[in-house]
């Protein structure tokens, strides 16, 4: 390997490579940060460049040998198929579907990627990666998804790359260890969604096949009882609390609202909601304690009522707005009510619950026993099928590459994955994700990639032994 790469061509591909990346990252990081984060990356930018070029000085005036004279008419036609590609994969954007997780973007869905790995695997990583960067491009421009942010330009350039090497060092591999390698991953990732299955159902969290927000248990509940190590891995990185909006008060003239209240022994938000005095015309005073955490004043209007409260309460801006009589105090008295799940009264008070941790405890469930046990059978099924159908096709045309194609984009698609959750989670400013853990936001976005990623092998593979007889001229790149 250290022989191939210290060959006079492959070292000055070298060094294009780490200058065009030092320009990039540099060009990037212009267009990001600002301040002191701004020279810094100018300073590492500039570094790789010079590098670069100094690699390229060396390639050609140090090391012996004579690079091959370039073939023009062959690097036309790889230019000219990589563009036929690379149009196909942009007709495909129009049709590609962005799934969101915890109310962020989350991963865009479409057969782009089965015409971009093409040149990855036909010519070589460098092919792979620019079909790739080129791809994104025209993504932003055809059907984009937010702002255009170059960071996942140079991310899908490194997936490309990545997979044109992969591709490399597994062309010559036996598909038999492959698929041996695959089952026995597959088949311990279906285990171990079994075996959430099994943790959660024991734990008292039932919600079938697909569990439901509704179905989940009180946070309360959860957090109360002696979990098993998998529930408990799980249900502790469920931060989320549920907010009780008072939806009916009971007739009065004087009202004491709840500040806190406490659920199967957790405490949850309380909110009052915009229906709560419809029926009643007879209250004149509502105290409002400080914990309140929203007020709607929707059910109060045309009524003479004047509201009690501090100078500390949450809600101060949202009485101030509603244009009703307020008087502020020193203190106000609240109560606390203390509920089960399945309640939703509490003295004169009827609750409604936004099952916020309900919801956020399914999904948990659902990433990880669902998820994992779909794409550990799937894989398995996948495995197999690949197996049956390169047993039929090697009676005729020989060995096929599935196993070969899959570990490549695989592999590219889960350091890009892993990357651009890295972005997403802290160098775009979306809320949504940075309350998350990492593991968290990562592992959906690595099962849809994985599941992704066994659709496209199977249509790169019916499609390759086609390309590859066509363009059977064209010098491949060798392992």
């Amino acid at each position: 390997m250290s022989k191939k790469l210290l060959e006079k061509k492959n070292f000055r591909s070298l060094g294009i490579v780490v200058l065009l990346a030092g320009a990039v990252f540099a060009a990037t990081m212009a267009f990001l940060v600002t301040g002191t984060a701004l020279f810094v990356s100018l300073a590492v930018g500039i570094t790789l460049t010079a590098a670069g070029g100094i690699i390229i000085v060396v390639a050609y005036s140090v090391l012996p040998g004579e690079l091959p004279k370039p073939d023009y008419r062959e690097t036309t036609r790889k230019v000219t198929l990589t563009a036929v590609l690379l149009g196909l994969a942009a007709l495909t954007k129009l049709f590609s579907l962005n799934i969101l997780i915890f109310g962020g973007s989350g991963m865009r869905i479409g057969l782009a990627g089965i015409f971009t790995t093409f040149p990855a695997i036909l010519f070589g990583p460098i092919y792979g990666g620019m079909a790739s960067a080129a791809s994104d491009i025209l993504g932003c421009i055809i059907s984009p998804i937010g702002a255009y942010n170059p960071l996942y330009t140079l991310t899908a350039f490194a997936g490309g790359f990545i997979k044109g090497l992969i591709w490399l060092a597994l062309k010559r591999s036996k598909p038999k260890n492959l698929r041996i390698a695959f089952t026995a991953c597959f088949a311990v990732l279906a285990i171990l969604g079994t075996a959430f299955y099994i943790s959660f159902a024991s734990d008292g969290i039932k919600g079938g096949i697909i569990a439901k927000a509704e179905e989940m248990p009180s946070k309360g509940y959860v957090q109360n009882r002696d979990n098993s190590f998998l529930t408990d891995l799980i249900v502790k990185r469920v931060k989320s609390t549920d907010t009780y909006t008072i939806t009916s008060v009971a007739d009065g003239e004087v009202i004491y609202l709840p500040g806190t209240a406490t659920v199967d022994g957790a405490s949850v938000k309380v909110a009052l909601g915009s229906t709560a005095f419809d029926d009643y015309d007879s209250v004149k005073e509502i105290y409002i304690p400080d914990a309140l955490s929203s007020f709607n004043a929707n059910s109060l209007k045309d009524k003479d009522v004047t509201i009690y409260l501090t100078e500390k309460c949450t809600c101060l801006d949202a009485v101030m707005a509603s244009g009703l009589n307020y008087v502020l105090t020193e203190t106000v008295t609240a109560k606390k009510a203390i509920m089960r799940s399945d309640d939703t009264v509490f003295d004169e008070f009827t609750f409604s619950s936004n099952y916020n941790y309900g919801k956020n405890l399914a999904g948990y469930v659902n990433y990880v026993a669902f998820g994992i046990t779909l794409v550990g059978l799937f894989g398995l099924v996948m495995v197999l099928a690949e197996y049956l159908w390169s047993r039929s096709r090697k009676e005729r045309r020989g060995e096929t590459s599935g196993v070969r194609i899959f570990a490549a984009i695989f592999a590219a698609e889960i350091v890009q994955t892993t990357i651009n959750t890295v972005i997403l989670k802290e160098m775009t400013y979306q809320s949504a994700w940075a309350s998350y853990p990492f593991m968290i936001v990562w592992i959906p976005r690595a099962a849809e990639g994985l599941i992704i990623c066994l659709i496209q092998a199977y249509f790169i593979t019916l499609l390759y032994s086609l390309l590859k007889g066509r363009f059977g001229s064209l010098k491949m790149p060798q392992s």
